[in-house]
């Protein structure tokens, strides 16, 4: 089905590593953007193997091995205390246990070198100011309408939309997102201006009732990516835009380690913002007639295990192999659906088993991690390259 003219409505990494992964399999693709502007927000990401081994099938293993970090170590720490419940020495343990490396990336300088691989590929591929309003389909055919009175008609439709998808809306529900009681601050600092600060490990999660707080180096250690998540009913705005300050931040973290407050006043208060946590349950199908669903547009899950973009990488991988593989649409979105959705769904349970647990363990009697921990084999080695489809 090489001939298919695919169209991606969504260029975050989820729709652009679907592109990738269809441009290298012979694949026309065209991605709709909503934003005038390519751009990620800054924050970090963290890059599991099973991850990896996505972007190494679209050609990105240099790019990540030459860029992004590989954290030697990790703790998960107590957070009255800064004492070290459990550290461990990741120094080439995730490529021997899984056959791929785990990294930790600016979002934005992935973003950038997808969107530069697309565009290699393609320099049109990306339609910039395309917000996506519904869909028509045809026998053979699939027909999106945009916000701006453009039309474009392809043979199949892929919505990589984020949690909020228009094309979701537009083919299974809008039902909205369920805030989960749980709002998170993020930052980026200097990693020279909290060097008395980050002792301890390269990467870490610091532990404590109802509150995690998580900070890793980014750029070979030029930076820190910082992350807390609290319970709380204070705000439940969504957007990644949303200015906090340090005040707000550290009333949160009262009584946590000299560490965590350090790190929190040094951030930039520029560099300083918070969002709601929302959620959804998983759902019984993703597909209707030439159109599907990837990434957080099937299924949006919570940070804990910090899979959320690893599963849309993997989705993109799945799904191009699949379209490369079957003879009709029909065909190859049932067989990407069985081979996800079993995997994403226990994702997204564990993820919100991993909060309830990193948030309700008593940091004074650790007994070690949840049976969810990230060490677990069936997680991190998934191959979405080889997986049987």
């Amino acid at each position: 089905m090489r001939d298919l003219s695919v169209l991606v409505i969504g260029a975050g990494m989820g729709g652009l590593t679907a592109a990738l992964a269809l441009q290298k399999l012979g694949f026309k693709v065209k991605i709709y953007e909503q934003a005038p502007a390519l751009g990620e927000v800054g924050a970090g990401l963290t890059i599991s193997p099973n991850a990896t081994r996505a972007l190494e099938f679209v050609g990105l293993g240099p790019f990540m091995a030459e860029h992004a970090d590989k954290p030697s170590s990790g703790a998960l720490v107590h957070y009255r205390t800064g004492e070290a419940l459990t550290k461990t020495q990741r120094d080439g343990s995730f490529l021997e246990q899984f056959g791929a490396e785990y990294y930790q990336i600016h979002r934005a300088d992935l973003h950038d070198a997808l969107v530069a691989a697309v565009r290699d590929n393609d320099k049109d591929a990306i339609l910039l100011n395309h917000a996506f309003a519904t869909l028509t389909q045809e026998d053979n055919s699939v027909t999106a309408q945009f916000e701006n009175g453009e039309t474009a008609t392809g043979d199949v439709l892929i919505g990589a939309d984020g949690s909020r998808s228009a094309v979701r809306g537009s083919i299974i529900d809008t039902v909205a997102p369920k805030f989960t009681g749980q709002a998170a601050f993020r930052g980026m600092v200097l990693a020279e201006a909290v060097a008395p600060y980050m002792t301890i490990a390269n990467s870490s999660t610091t532990m404590g009732p109802g509150h995690i707080f998580t900070r890793y180096y980014l750029r070979h250690e030029a930076l820190v990516n910082v992350v807390g998540i609290a319970k709380t009913e204070a705000w439940k705005e969504e957007g990644w835009s949303i200015r906090a300050t340090h005040e707000e931040f550290l009333t949160e973290y009262q009584g946590w380690n000299e560490n965590v407050a350090g790190i929190i006043k040094a951030i930039p208060k520029d560099k300083l913002y918070k969002w709601a946590l929302f959620d959804r349950d998983p759902i019984p199908e993703w597909t209707v007639g030439r159109a599907t669903l990837l990434g957080d547009a099937a299924h949006p899950m919570l940070p804990f295990l910090g899979m959320g973009a690893a599963m849309a990488l993997e989705d993109g991988v799945v799904l191009a192999r699949c379209l490369e593989k079957y003879d009709t649409p029909t065909a190859a979105f049932a067989a990407y659906e069985d081979a996800r959705k079993e995997r994403t769904k226990g994702v997204l349970l564990d993820s919100r088993k991993q909060g309830i647990w990193y948030q309700t363990s008593d940091p004074d009697n650790f007994k070690g991690f949840a049976s969810t921990g990230e060490m677990r084999v069936p997680l991190m080695g998934y191959d979405p390259g080889s997986t049987p489809i």
